[in-house]
This record gives structure tokens, sequence and C-alpha cells, in this order.
């Protein structure tokens, strides 16, 4: 068995409180004294000037293979998280965007609305949502012949833009926002390790934001044969892999359920409204049993874009009627 494919097993088959303890096992916000020698701050990132200045870690002492890795933990504060992952789950899953359930015929409006109507206590057992795996804006990913088609996109949202905009630079690179696909994982499910390759460009970063509940990432080489570098992600952290990283195989390996980390005091403290208070809580408990993955990609060389001044659509606020 290859190494990349036996460490997803041992993470599929075995207790997650178990291997939260593994030595092996990189957890940016809490690194071993051994693992930080091989760790470098490369700079600095700040997502708003009211928030605190994070540090940009590289990776680049893992090996070859991860050159050009970044990470940034805790990119976000909770309130910015709330309010990307309301935007994932209600503007960025409408149409003109498609999602895997237009795919399949499935004709809907307002899907986040229906399900915190009919499961309030917990959204994600909404029938149709459950069945929601993934998003697709700017230029639409065809996940069976795997490529882009220039004639099928989507505006890409300008609170996307400058996200996928700050983070690379932050970490020294360039990247044009024309991509993004919103991965919605249940409790338990993984993506096996893959290689983003489609893209016509791969001189530019991949962008990956965590939203919900942790998951364990996995990043190894250009073959399977390598073992992969095995990382615990968390609400609000950013993986940026650019340099030879961009070529590598990487996946999720597990998702498993972490408590939405609001406390009751900010949570209160932003809520407009007894609605509004609402509309977070539902948010809240969605993302306690769930985990949303933003990434953005550059697709053709140069800056080819499908969000000019045609977009419509503006930074993730969470909006009452």
């Amino acid at each position: 068995m290859k190494a990349y494919k036996a460490c997803e097993k041992r993470w599929k088959s075995s207790m997650i409180d178990d291997l939260l303890l593994d030595g092996a096992l990189v957890d940016v916000r809490n690194l071993s004294t051994e693992q930080q020698k091989n760790v470098c701050r490369v700079g600095s990132w700040k997502w708003s000037q009211n928030l605190e200045e994070r540090p940009v870690l590289g990776f680049d002492g893992f090996g070859k293979s991860h050159h050009g890795l970044c990470v940034i933990p805790s990119a976000l504060d909770e309130i910015t998280q709330l309010h990307f992952a309301h935007a994932c789950l209600t503007e960025f899953v409408e149409l003109p965007h498609l999602t895997n359930l237009h795919k399949q015929n499935h004709q809907f409006s307002g899907i986040w609305n229906q399900a915190c109507e009919s499961y309030p206590q917990n959204p994600s057992e909404f029938p149709l949502l459950a069945k929601l795996s993934w998003s697709a804006l700017g230029y639409h990913y065809d996940w069976t012949a795997r490529k882009y088609h220039r004639d099928k996109h989507s505006p890409v949202p300008e609170s996307l833009q400058q996200l996928g905009k700050k983070c690379a630079a932050a970490c020294g690179m360039k990247l044009a926002p024309e991509a993004i696909i919103i991965n919605f994982y249940k409790t338990k499910s993984a993506m096996g390790g893959h290689l983003d390759d489609a893209e016509f460009t791969m001189d530019h970063p991949v962008i990956s934001l965590s939203l919900g509940s942790s998951c364990i990432f996995l990043i190894g080489g250009q073959s399977k044969d390598e073992p992969p570098l095995q990382i615990l992600l968390r609400s609000g952290d950013i993986v940026v892999m650019g340099g030879v990283s961009r070529r590598c195989y990487h996946g999720v390996a597990r998702v498993f359920p972490t408590r939405c980390s609001l406390d009751f005091y900010k949570f209160d403290a932003i809520s407009r409204s007894k609605a509004h208070y609402d509309e977070l809580e539902y948010v809240k408990r969605y993302l306690n049993s769930q985990r949303i993955n933003i990434n953005i990609r550059q697709v053709y060389p140069g800056e080819i874009s499908t969000s000019k001044k045609d977009s419509q659509t503006h930074s993730p606020q969470i909006a009452i009627n």
C-alpha cells in the first residue's frame, strides 16, 4: 500500500482522540519544539485594520515537497467566520452559481432559509442541504471531464477576490481569483488524495479557508509513495499551497465535530435584533457538526477574470429581511 493511502486509512479507522495525541500531527496553533525547527515566519496577515496581526508560517523545512506551503493560523476572527459561512450557505449556493444539486436537476431557491425553518435545532439535517457537497463560483469546474470551460462561469464575489489576493500577497505570491470551489463536509467525511492540476496555469497558489468543524489535512509529494504531512486545521485557519506544494497530492483524511468557539458575550454583542441573533445561532449550530472549505484559485495565465465590474455580489453580510 502506498504511503499516502496508508495514512488516509489510519485516520479513518482509528479513534480520533488517540490520533490527536500523535506526535506526528502538526497542530499549527500549538507546534511542538521539534516542529518549530521546520517552520519559519515568512510574513504577516491582517484581514482588517481592527483585527490582530497574525503570522504567516512557511513549511519549507518539512521537505522539498512542502516548499511554498504556508499556513495562517486563526486568520479570521469568529465573527468574520460566521459572515463567510452564512454567505456560503445563502448567496454562494444560489444561481447563477453552480452546485452538485443543480447538476442533479434539483431546482431550489433559499435552501438555507428552508433548512432553518424545517430543522431549527440543526439545519444540517434538512434533507436537501444534507445532499449539498459543493458549489462553484467564477469559472465552473467540470467534475466529470476534469476541466474548465471559458463560457461557463458566474461572478466571483468581491469578498472572495479580496481574500484570495490578500492571502497570496501575505505569502509573497500573486493570484487573480478566477475560480472558487466551496466544499461542504459532513461529520466523519473525507476527500481522497488528489492533485489540483486542471487549471491552465500552475504558477499561482491555491488558497484554502477552513470554517466550522476541525479536520485532518494531508499534503504529500508528487506521487502517493511519499508520506504526507498531517496537519490539524481549525475554523479560521488558511492554507496557501504555492511553489512546489501546488503540484502535490493533498486531501482531507477526517472531519470531526467541533463546537463553534464564539462565546455568548460576543454573540450577543453583534446581534442587532432577535431575528439576527437567531440567524447567527443557526449558522453556529450548522458549523458545530459540519465543515465548509473555500478554495480560491487562478485558472488562466494572466489576469483573465470573471469578476470585473459586472459582478453584483458584495462582501459577506448576514442579511435579515
